[in-house]
Formats: structure tokens, C-alpha cells, sequence
């Protein structure tokens, strides 16, 4: 890893002795597999700032709003708890060598006549890594780019470009790429309105990152369009996986490097390209609430005007008294239960929540209801449970159709960011007596996310998020998730919607044994049939 002896704002850059740059570009690997490694000189390395404002770096703003109050629960990189050299989280305040890791631009320049030998075409901005382990990211270039900026748009597809265990063998591993959406977009400040503060802010995207990709360039599918570069991975201390990457946003690129490189400034575009950038997918996105129990958090679904709130049982178990009716729970005296209501423009935390009903069987649902008079300037979006009918007028969730998972995962209470979105497939529906009682999701979801939802391409509500499997060891496996299929449990929901008769919920007390048994995945055990005697011919 090669880090300057000083850093400061646009001054000359100086790499440490005996230390180098090289370069590598698929175009200068022979059919042998050669490798013509170009030199390159250290210019700088400047702060991804933005241009918010002069005084309030967009980056680490968005990475403090991120790790919240506790910043001891979050490192940067891929090595111990203590994250890689440069990523100081305790410092992140002002910029400096502590935290260069984090937010920090390397800008090269390919030595005379190295630019010939790589064939590269100048009439774009291009990124590409700095070092051989280096986590600050390079941008190449020396010419006038006209340079075009889109604002990034929740759920809009990405591609992640980078040379992944590259160093183990360059020639094979250069270039590898990596697909998602954006999942969440961390602004500078809470509500970011302006064009350019959202174009200034940190992206998140469930598009798997490898060691390796540090300094990679991402692209937006649709156009090819630059549309940042990939930062070092955020880890939890705790062990806990955090399958989603952070991403440093064009815009920040453009201004950090315009020092160095004169890009013409270009309006930034609004884009309506992103497939969950639908009203429907933004109703759901909203309808997703944040559920604290004690010190634990959860996701929830509102699905009624009303303010009855859709969430996990196992959520509340710890929780009970010993003598709760779980039909009448009651938490234990002194644990407090309140919800978070998200609205564009403000979050709202209810404490006067009232806890419904938590399910004792494989049927994994607890209802929570909030007063009326909780509700934000009359702004309650919701999912309604669509009736047995409605249902099945829907496309049929099957095998390989294409979900998205919602809720508050990993980023806990303190960060106070909106919840996150995660793409994959139906890996399989799960059926009794023909009807679905279980969905298997390849979209990943993490500790928090239990409660959320599970919609189609359509921002339909299809399935409530339960959990994750889990290892023998323990670990969580975040791409192998389970939810409950809306058309499980609509009918009794419904029920106690319209007359609020607790009867109804008790039913999803008394599932069908075989449904018990594919919820505790317990599986039959093959029977054989008795093996015959053979007479010995010895």
C-alpha cells in the first residue's frame, strides 16, 4: 500500500521511498499472458468532498449518518477489528491521513508514452484501481471530458467493475464485474432536496463487492454512464455480515478532481430510468417502519390506515411476561416498545404503541397498532393485505420470478437512514395442499430486516421477511432468506381488520402439522423396504 508522506488540499504529493506505481490494462496482457505494466506518477490525493458546501464533507457527513452514534460498532476494510491503516472512524470530522481510507481520491498520471502503449481511448472519464492493495481510488485522465451527471435513484441497476483477488493471478482476475441495485442512498444531511445534495450522496448497493475491487469503477446499466467508484467495505465488530457496498458518487469525483482534470460542468439529470423508481415501489418503501423492543430493532409493514402494523412474533418472545396470553401479550415491565414512521420530509418515533398479538406458531406474526393521532400531517402509507381473490388475479409468484426484500437491516436506530432494498429471486416456493406456505428468497437481508417485506417488480406486497438460514456454526447466511407468503395469513389478518375480534388472529395459532414441520424444517425420513435374504454362493 502506497501512502503519501503529507496530505493537504491540491499540494504536491510525495510517495513513500522505495514505493511505486503500476499500472495494469486488460489491452497490454499478451495471448502468452504477459503482462506490460505501465508507471505512473502520484499527482494527488484530494478528499471525494462534494460541493454541498465549503465547509460540511459529503462523504464522511454521509458515513457518520451511516455508523450513527457508535462508530465502535463499524470498521472499514477487510482485516481485523480495527479496520486497515486510513480508516480512523473516530476522526472523521475533518479529513486527514487517519481517514484517507474512507473517502480519499489517488489521481495518476500515466507517465509519457505509457498512454499510447494502452490503447486507450480518450473521450471519456475512466476509474481504475491506484495500487496493487491500495484502498484509495485513482481517476485517469489529462483532457477536456465532457462529463454528464445523473442523480442516483433508489433501486436503479449498477454494475461493479474491478479486479478481484487480482493480485493472485492479474492476467485472469483483471476486470471482473459485479451486479445490483442501488439499495440506499445516505445524503450529507437527514432531507437532502436540492439536485446536487443527492447527487453528493453516499451510495449503497447490494452488488457484490470482492477484496480487490477497491477503486473500481461502477456503471449505470442503462447508459454506461460513470456512476461512481467502489469505496473499501463498512463491517460490523460484532461479526455480523453486511452484504452491501458503499459506493462514492460521480458528482464528488467530478468536483474533487476538476483541479487537475477541467470537466465542463453539465446540468445534473434526474433520472427515471430505475425500475422501482414507481410510485407503488415508493409507497412500499414508505409503508416499511422501523420497530425497537428494548434495545432491539425490527422492521414492520403498516397495512391499514388505521395504523395496525404487520411485524415478526420472534421479535417480542424475550420480551413477554410469564403469564401472557399471546393472544393479550404484555412485554415485561420496563421494556419499552416504539415505532419509527418515516415521511420524505421527517421521521416520527411513536412511543404509544399497542402490541396486538404475537403468534405462538411456525406462523411467524405479531400485530402492533399506533393511535390514529400518530400519524404525520395525515401521511400513513400503507400495504393493505390484498383478499384471497385479489390474490389470485395477481402474476404467481414461481420459482426464479424476480423480489425485492425491505426493511431497517444492519444500520440500526441511531443512523437514522431510510430502510434498504435488496435484490434476487424466488429461489423456491415452498407448498401445502397446492397453497404456498413458505417463499426461499436470494435476496439478502440481515439482522433487522425481520418483519420487512418481500414485493414483486411491481412494488407488490407478496411475502413477510422471517429470517436468514444459518450455518452449523452459527453464521448468518444473508442470500438464503425465508418468508411468509401473503396468502398464508391474509384471510385472518383481514378478519380482525374489519371487526377487531381477537378470534381471528388466535387461528394462526393452529397451522396444519406438515406446515409446522416445513416451517421447523423438519423433513420426513425415508422409509426402505425390507431387503431380502439372499443365500450365500460361498
Amino acid at each position: 500500500m502506497y501512502f503519501p508522506h503529507q496530505l493537504s488540499s491540491y499540494g504536491e504529493m510525495v510517495l513513500s521511498p522505495n514505493s511505486g506505481v503500476d499500472v495494469l490494462f486488460e489491452s497490454n496482457i499478451g495471448d502468452d499472458g504477459a503482462e506490460s505494466w505501465m508507471n505512473a506518477d502520484l499527482v494527488a490525493v484530494v478528499e471525494a468532498e462534494g460541493t454541498v458546501t465549503a465547509t460540511t464533507s459529503c462523504m464522511l457527513s454521509s458515513i457518520r449518518r451511516l455508523t450513527g452514534h457508535d462508530s465502535s460498532m463499524w470498521v472499514f476494510g477487510w482485516g481485523t477489528n480495527k479496520g486497515q491503516l486510513g480508516t480512523d472512524l473516530s476522526s472523521i470530522h475533518r479529513f486527514s491521513l487517519r481517514n484517507v481510507g474512507i473517502s480519499g481520491l489517488a489521481i495518476l498520471r500515466l507517465k509519457p508514452n505509457a498512454s499510447q502503449q494502452t490503447g486507450l481511448h480518450e473521450n471519456k472519464l475512466s476509474g481504475s484501481l491506484a495500487n496493487e492493495e491500495d484502498e484509495a481510488e485513482a481517476v485517469v485522465g489529462n483532457e477536456r471530458y465532457p462529463y454528464q451527471l445523473s442523480i442516483p435513484t433508489i433501486g436503479k441497476r449498477l454494475t461493479l467493475h474491478g479486479s478481484g483477488f487480482g493480485l493472485i493471478a492479474p492476467s485472469v482476475l483483471i476486470n471482473n464485474i459485479s451486479q445490483g441495485i442501488v439499495s440506499n442512498i445516505i445524503h450529507p444531511h437527514r432531507a437532502a432536496r436540492r439536485a446536487d445534495e443527492q447527487a453528493n450522496s453516499l451510495v449503497l448497493t447490494d452488488a457484490k463487492f470482492l477484496p480487490g475491487m477497491e477503486g473500481g469503477a461502477v456503471s449505470w446499466d442503462e447508459t454506461g454512464e460513470l456512476a461512481g467508484l467502489s469505496m473499501l467495505p463498512i463491517r460490523r465488530t460484532d461479526g455480523e455480515p453486511v452484504d452491501v457496498s458503499l459506493v462514492i458518487p460521480a458528482a464528488c469525483i467530478v468536483a474533487a478532481v476538476s483541479p487537475y482534470i477541467t470537466i465542463p460542468r453539465q446540468p445534473l439529470q434526474p433520472d427515471h430510468i430505475a425500475a422501482l423508481n414507481s410510485s407503488s415501489f415508493i409507497n412500499a418503501r414508505q409503508a416499511v417502519v422501523m420497530v425497537q423492543v428494548g434495545q432491539t430493532w425490527a422492521s414492520g409493514v403498516v397495512i391499514s390506515k388505521s395504523g395496525h402494523i404487520l411485524t415478526n412474533a420472534h421479535v417480542f418472545t424475550s420480551f413477554l411476561d410469564n403469564i401472557s396470553n399471546r393472544t393479550w401479550p404484555n412485554l415485561r415491565s420496563g421494556i419499552s416498545l416504539r415505532v419509527r414512521i418515516d415521511s420524505p420530509q421527517q421521521q416520527l418515533w411513536v412511543d404509544d404503541c399497542e402490541l396486538v398479538f404475537v403468534s405462538e406458531s411456525c406462523w411467524d406474526v405479531a400485530l402492533i397498532k399506533i393511535p390514529e393521532t400518530c400519524i404525520l400531517n395525515g401521511f400513513l402509507p400503507y400495504l393493505p393485505l390484498r383478499t384471497p381473490e385479489e390474490i389470485s388475479r395477481m402474476k404467481p409468484i414461481v420459482k426464479g420470478t424476480p423480489l425485492f426484500a425491505i426493511g431497517h437491516g444492519i444500520f440500526g436506530p441511531s443512523s437514522g437512514i431510510l430502510p434498504l432494498i435488496t435484490s434476487g429471486i424466488c429461489s423456491k416456493v415452498v407448498t401445502y395442499s397446492q397453497k404456498p406456505v413458505m417463499l426461499l428468497s436470494s435476496a439478502p437481508v440481515h439482522r433487522g430486516n425481520s418483519g420487512g417485506v418481500l414485493v414483486n417488480t411491481d412494488g407488490q406486497f407478496v411475502g413477510l421477511v422471517t429470517g436468514n438460514g444459518k450455518t452449523s456454526t452459527g453464521r448468518t447466511i444473508t442470500h438464503l432468506n425465508f418468508a411468509i407468503p401473503l396468502d398464508a395469513i391474509t384471510v385472518a389478518v383481514n378478519a380482525y381488520l374489519l371487526d377487531e375480534d381477537r378470534k381471528w388472529l388466535d387461528r394462526l395459532n393452529t397451522p396444519p402439522m406438515r406446515v409446522d414441520d416445513i416451517w421447523s424444517l423438519r423433513g420426513n425420513a425415508p422409509v426402505w423396504d425390507p431387503i431380502e435374504k439372499v443365500p450365500s454362493k460361498l
